[in-house]
C-alpha cells in the first residue's frame, strides 16, 4: 500500500513539474524589437511577420497597376481585432523603395488569410 502512495506521489509530482516548467517556458516575454531590421528577435515571430509582408504585397500586386516588390517588414502592430496586424513594409516599385502601410487578416485555424488595406505611407 505505502509503495502504491509513493508511486502516486512520483507520478503527480512529475505531473506539476512538467506542468510549471511548460507554463514558464510559454509565458515568457517575446522580444519585439531587433536593432538589426525592426522586426523582432524571435525567429519564429519573424518568419510569420515576413510571410505577412509578402503576401499584402502580392495581393497587392494582384489588383493593382504598380507591381511591387516585397523588401522587409519595418513595423508592426496587433490590432484590436483578433488576428489582425498593421504592417509597415517596405517595398521596391521599379527600382524605387517606398514605404506602404498594410493590415492583414490572418486566422491560421480557418487557413484563412486577407489584405484589408493597403497604402502609401
Amino acid at each position: 500500500m505505502a509503495q502504491n502512495f509513493k508511486s502516486f506521489l512520483m507520478v503527480k509530482l512529475a505531473f506539476f513539474v512538467a506542468i510549471t516548467l511548460y507554463g514558464v517556458s510559454a509565458s515568457r516575454p517575446i522580444t519585439t524589437s531587433d536593432a538589426v531590421n525592426g522586426v523582432g528577435a524571435w525567429d519564429l515571430e519573424k518568419n510569420y511577420l515576413e510571410k505577412l509582408g509578402q503576401y499584402a504585397v502580392a495581393a497587392h500586386n494582384l489588383g493593382s497597376k504598380h507591381q511591387l516588390t516585397f523588401q522587409k517588414v519595418i513595423t508592426w502592430d496587433p490590432l484590436t481585432h483578433e488576428h489582425s496586424h498593421k504592417l509597415t513594409i517596405a517595398a521596391t516599385d521599379h527600382g524605387v523603395t517606398h514605404t506602404y502601410e498594410a493590415v492583414v487578416a490572418y486566422k491560421p485555424l480557418l487557413q484563412f488569410t486577407k489584405l484589408i488595406s493597403f497604402k502609401l505611407c
